[in-house]
């Protein structure tokens, strides 16, 4: 596998984080950057880790992961995007901005292992193909945590622009589309 093979595969799989960072940031513009940055090493880790735990458990993980695993990830993202609407249309103006203001732990831990399981069959299909898995975690994990940094940055800017509900509806929206895709 090349250098220029495995730097696509890292992007590619790093456009679940792109897209979920993005939903983030139109969610959760008024959040301190730190928990942002928390994301993005968050997201960062599971996606390279996911990829070496694939490896790792090759053939037996790939039954497992094709009847349990994306209908997981799919409930996952729905539940959370559900979450996104649900608080856009019915909280108060002072309980939206209380809650805008924090992105929790375990949100963040949830939208790390729902954008990388399909990380995980990647690492297995590079069990087949005996990649250099150095070079491909490394790769990976990069690539997640600067698309969860510049798509938390897209989401920020582009709510701040409005000043409506719209760009948290529209956040879950797209959550909830990501989890469709997966299944689909």
């Amino acid at each position: 596998m090349t250098l220029v093979e495995i730097i696509v595969i890292a992007i590619v799989e790093a456009m679940d984080c792109f897209a979920v960072s993005i939903s983030t940031g139109l969610s959760k513009s008024s959040i301190r950057y730190s928990r942002a940055m928390l994301q993005a090493v968050s997201f960062g880790v599971f996606q390279g880790g996911m990829t070496l735990l694939g490896y790792f458990l090759g053939q037996f993980a790939e039954r497992w992961f094709e009847s349990v695993g994306t209908p997981i990830a799919c409930g996952i993202l729905c539940i959370l995007g559900l979450r996104m609407i649900w608080g856009a249309t019915h909280d108060s103006g002072e309980e939206a901005t209380a809650k805008a203001a924090n992105l929790s732990i375990a949100n963040i831990l949830l939208l790390s292992v729902a954008t990388s399981i399909d990380a995980f069959a990647v690492g297995i299909s590079f069990a087949f193909i005996n990649a250099n898995m150095v070079l491909a975690t490394t790769a990976i994990a990069i690539a997640s945590f600067v698309m969860g940094v510049v798509g938390f940055e897209i989401g920020r800017h582009t709510a701040k622009r409005f000043k409506t509900k719209i760009p948290e509806i529209v956040a879950g929206i797209i959550l909830i589309g990501i989890g469709v895709k997966m299944v689909l």
